[in-house]
């Protein structure tokens, strides 16, 4: 996956496909946006659940993130705040859990990441 330069204030999260994704994903950090108990019930493999303030006190600007939700809406907006932000690498994952699940990926139960 290619790093992306962003002018100041002036960007959009870009999206990814499921393929994209599985293939990228030792680079990033995948993020859940999703609920405890939808998280709990199937999310992508290696995908953490983080609040927002986890993320601004913990996680780098220049950190490749994967925004991740059921359909890939909620995890736009998501996404989109990210970049607000100040953060330099957003994905959103397309279509969310639903394609990357029709794509065949597995997907993890219960709490671990």
């Amino acid at each position: 996956m290619k790093s992306r330069s962003i002018a100041k204030g002036v960007s959009n999260p870009t999206l990814l496909t499921p393929a994209q994704l599985e293939s990228s994903q030792n680079q990033l950090l995948v993020i859940d946006v999703r609920g405890w108990l939808e998280y709990w019930m199937g999310h992508v493999p290696k995908s953490r659940r983080l609040s927002r303030d986890s993320i601004l006190k913990n996680i780098s600007k220049d950190q490749a993130i994967a925004i991740i939700c059921l359909s890939g809406h909620r995890s736009e907006m998501a996404a989109q705040w990210l970049v607000t932000q100040g953060y330099r690498q957003v994905y959103n994952l397309q279509g969310g859990l639903l394609a990357w699940q029709n794509t065949g990926y597995p997907v993890q139960r219960g709490n671990r990441p």
